[in-house]
């Protein structure tokens, strides 16, 4: 039995139609979500929402806080990542299981795309929280306060780069997301 390759989606998120659906069954499908998701925060040709980036909001207005608060770097450690479906299954968002439903038909270029991003973010954030504890710990002052801040920019960049994949536009290849290493 062919599987959707779904890095950081869980196989329960991943309808048993789309696993199974061959080329021309997936494409009726997608054309069905794109009619049920107009209107909706859920973009008609990806399949995707840009609501999902606001799991990684919090961690962004805090390291923005960071040079003037240091103390609330424990906020980011005990930040955890959210795939899309857990994000979207803990919204409380009235279109969550839509977007839940829609998100295995996205065109799989672009949801592989969405999910390398999301990744790329997701390690962004957990390297640098431990940079910065370590920063902190030796009392580096002046190099956390630039690191948090020039992260914040980091960030901010990517999400609207993943609202560029939601869109259809702009992708980031690995070689771009390894340049932040």
């Amino acid at each position: 039995m062919n599987k959707l390759s779904a890095p950081g989606l869980p196989e329960s998120a991943v309808s048993h139609d789309a696993i199974s659906a061959c080329p021309k069954d997936a494409a009726q499908k997608r054309e069905e979500y794109r009619q049920k998701v107009a209107g909706i925060n859920i973009d008609a040709n990806s399949l995707l929402s840009t609501d999902y980036f606001n799991t990684f909001n919090s961690v962004i207005m805090v390291l923005d806080m960071l040079p003037d608060v240091p103390d609330m770097l424990e906020e980011i450690e005990q930040w955890r990542f959210l795939d899309y479906t857990a994000h979207f299954k803990e919204s409380g968002l009235d279109f969550a299981n839509l977007a839940i439903e829609a998100y295995a038909y996205a065109p799989p270029k672009l949801r592989e795309a969405f999910e390398r991003k999301a990744n790329g973010i997701r390690i962004i954030i957990e390297y640098t929280a431990h940079i910065l504890r370590q920063l902190l710990l030796t009392g580096e002052t002046q190099a956390f306060a630039n690191i948090a801040r020039s992260t914040v920019i980091q960030l901010r960049a990517m999400i609207e780069e993943g609202n560029g994949i939601v869109h259809g536009g702009g992708t980031m290849d690995q070689s771009e997301i390894d340049m932040f290493f």
